[in-house]
């Protein structure tokens, strides 16, 4: 058996993968694997500096020294982050790709040198390391004095860095293999688009053609095509069409057909057909990942079943079940009950567990409980613990009232927090006043953390996400405050009431546990938390695109919107006073491209950094990222979230009359069994702990959406 720190891990998610089961010597595989696991913080936290190095280096156009290596930052409009200087990017990059290199290594030593190199993902990890290297040793030549490069034009190494994050997290990276699955389909509807706007281009570009409309914006064919793919994403609406209105109001019929087919059809078959497409492929994904499952399932019973009889049979159930009762976030299993469970198991009644019924329990086991309480500081005494006094308090915690009573103290704060802002603003002498009811407020939420973590435990109390943001506000404030009040104007950091004003609606966010007691919004919050882990893989992609399309903003694009230029004068981005939003950095072009993201304006940057360039390429370049980052993935996501949540409604409202249909057939039956002991309706009995995990489970919300795709994967799997 493993020893509990390795359990812990694998209560966390972490599993052996299958091809450390097969090793003949696998103990010791496992036990070189789970040190690997160990390290994932320093591995996570290492591809995270990779990424971010972007936003903190210098640009390759700027030249000068420091502390302004760019020029003067109000005449070039820089992003405002501080640079490392290039000798600290330099031995910060190289640092990770030390750590990249042990970490690309390291699955050797569990693996196996022929697995490894057989892997072709592995191949892949060893092939960016090695151009990550290479482009850092270029690069060391540049930074040195002694180097004879002057000036670098272009560097490889950023790309290299998103992708190398890209395939080392394999959420990201079964995200786009999903995305390239569906790339065929994408680029047959995107074929018909694009013929849609060749027509509509070309009929407009004749029926103006003699009109100001036509002298003015649809003076080419390309032109004419440029304008009108633009009306397409309602960018430059109603601009584009007035000179036309103005001289017929006729015109407008002609705009309206066009914006009211393309947007509300063409735009909604494309997200439709990419959408079907995509469900596809996540199906496809999810059945993989099913069969990969199964495949470890399988392993696993053979290193259980030692004796290789092809069945486990009661005695090895037993110490399988002992074992798992070590684990925190599964229901505890009470001697008594192995007998009962291992008869429930064995659904062919043979006596004998077989490779089905096994997986059956790991189902079960798969499912994400709450972690059981620890015991509470405070049992250590037990007269006290369980006193009539002391039972009568942790009843109160526990109960209703005390959760009503803090809410209805969230409430008055958020009052008093309004009046004294606005009583600041105001110069009242009455602020003062305010900012006494503020902190009385304080204490009391002191006195309702002491009480949690007395009743509670503190190490029950900290596991809560909710009660680790109370904590933390909570001191904070209260220390800041009373520093403020007891040694005022000694301590010019805690005097600062500004940020204490900032923590004070922080802690107003504990009003959004109201959502929760209202049954819609409760759908909501549930439907948002159960898409969290689903989405987060590609909203990251997203981000590393945006960051891939900013490298190559800024290496194409940066240092040219300064004051001073003569091409700015009359261009799109001086009459638009878009000049502080380049790309003369990179965090300056990480917020350009989250405006071209939700498309506000987005043809204004298109137009205005062409007229500044004078490069036909420019609109290729603000056209690609339209077309990959908002026609294929933003819409992606939205589609998907929407889906999720009529699903998630349809399963809530399925769910609750099931069960008020099984409450009212079998009261009775409940009022009996209850009576004997047998039917708890206690949160914490491991049969309504089953129910909940499994009401919590993302995928049974992923299985609901993807049940008619999932069988055509699986039919057509079995006829292949």
């Amino acid at each position: 058996m493993r020893s509990r720190s390795e359990k812990d891990m694998a209560d966390d998610g972490v599993g052996l993968p299958v091809e450390v089961l097969k090793q003949p010597n696998f103990e010791h595989c496992a036990k070189l694997y789970f040190w690997f696991i160990w390290l994932n913080p320093i591995w996570a936290l290492n591809l995270t500096i990779l990424l971010l190095l972007n936003f903190f280096e210098v640009p390759l156009w700027c030249r000068e020294d420091f502390p302004n290596p760019c020029g003067d930052p109000e005449k070039f409009y820089l992003g405002g982050l501080p640079y490392l200087t290039r000798t600290e990017s330099l031995i910060l990059e190289v640092t990770c790709v030390v750590i990249l290199a042990v970490h690309t290594f390291f699955p050797i030593a569990f693996n196996g040198n022929k697995l490894f190199w057989d892997t072709r993902l592995d191949n892949i990890k060893v092939l960016l390391l090695v151009l990550l290297a290479g482009d850092t040793i270029f690069n060391l030549v540049y930074v040195a004095p002694w180097g004879p490069i002057e000036h670098l034009p272009f560097r490889l190494g950023p790309y290299i860095r998103v992708l190398i994050v890209v395939v080392n997290l394999r959420g990201l990276r079964d995200c786009v293999k999903t995305l390239a699955g569906i790339l065929g389909d994408f680029l047959d509807i995107a074929a018909l688009l694009l013929l849609f706007l060749l027509f509509s281009s070309w009929l407009a570009f004749i029926l103006f053609e003699d009109t100001i409309q036509g002298k003015t914006l649809f003076k080419t064919y390309g032109d004419t095509l440029y304008q009108m793919s633009i009306l397409y994403t309602t960018s430059n609406n109603p601009d584009v069409w007035l000179p036309a209105y103005k001289q017929s109001r006729f015109s407008a019929i002609f705009f309206v057909i066009y914006i009211l087919f393309g947007v509300y059809f063409v735009a909604n078959l494309v997200l439709s057909v990419v959408y079907d497409s995509f469900k596809g492929q996540l199906a496809k994904l999810l059945v993989e990942a099913e069969n990969a499952r199964q495949e470890v399932l399988s392993a696993a019973f053979d290193l259980l079943d030692d004796q290789g009889r092809g069945y486990l049979d009661k005695q090895q159930c037993g110490k399988l079940f002992n074992e798992i009762k070590t684990y925190r976030t599964l229901p505890h299993i009470a001697d008594e009950d192995i007998e009962a469970i291992f008869y429930a198991l064995d659904d062919s009644g043979d006596f004998k567990i077989n490779r089905e019924e096994l997986a059956d329990l790991c189902n079960a086991i798969s499912l994400k409980f709450d972690k059981a309480d620890e015991p509470a500081y405070l049992e250590k005494f037990p007269r006290l613990y369980h006193s009539q006094k002391f039972e009568a308090l942790k009843r109160f915690v526990r109960s209703d009232l005390f959760e009503k009573i803090v809410i209805g103290m969230l409430l008055v704060n958020l009052v008093a927090v309004i009046i004294e802002t606005t009583l600041d603003i105001q110069n009242s002498t009455s602020q003062k006043s305010w900012q006494y009811v503020e902190f009385a407020l304080g204490w009391l939420y002191v006195v309702e953390m002491v009480l949690k973590v007395v009743v509670y435990g503190f190490n029950n109390y900290w596991r809560s996400a909710q009660n680790r943001f109370d904590f933390v506000i909570t001191v904070t404030i209260v220390v800041a405050e009373t520093l403020t009040y007891t040694l005022p104007n000694k301590i010019n950091f805690f005097a600062n009431e500004e940020w204490i004003r900032y923590l004070l609606i922080a802690r107003l966010l504990r009003l959004t546990r109201l959502l929760v007691l209202m049954e819609r919004y409760q759908v909501m919050v549930s439907t948002f938390l159960k898409l969290i882990p689903s989405l987060m893989p590609y909203l990251g992609i997203t981000f590393c695109i945006m960051c891939f399309f900013c490298t190559l903003g800024v290496q194409a694009f940066g240092g040219i919107i300064y004051d001073g230029n003569p091409r700015l004068p009359g261009s799109a981005i001086e009459e638009n006073d878009y000049m502080v939003k380049n790309f003369n950095d990179f965090p300056s072009g990480m917020v350009v491209l989250f405006d071209l993201l939700i498309t506000g304006n987005w043809h204004i940057w298109m137009d205005g950094f062409q007229e500044v360039t004078g490069k036909w390429w420019t609109q290729f370049y603000f056209w690609s990222f339209y077309v990959l980052a908002v026609l294929f993935l933003f819409n992606l996501v939205v589609a998907f979230v929407l889906e999720a949540f009529f699903a998630e409604m349809e399963m809530h409202s399925t769910a609750k009359e099931s069960e008020v249909a099984s409450d009212g057939d079998s009261s009775d039956d409940e009022q009996k069994l209850q009576g004997n002991g047998r039917v708890s309706r206690d949160p914490r009995d491991p049969r309504n702990k089953v129910k909940r995990a499994r009401n919590d489970n993302v995928s049974s919300l992923l299985n609901h959406i993807l049940s008619a795709e999932i069988e055509k994967t699986r039919s057509m799997k079995e006829n292949a």
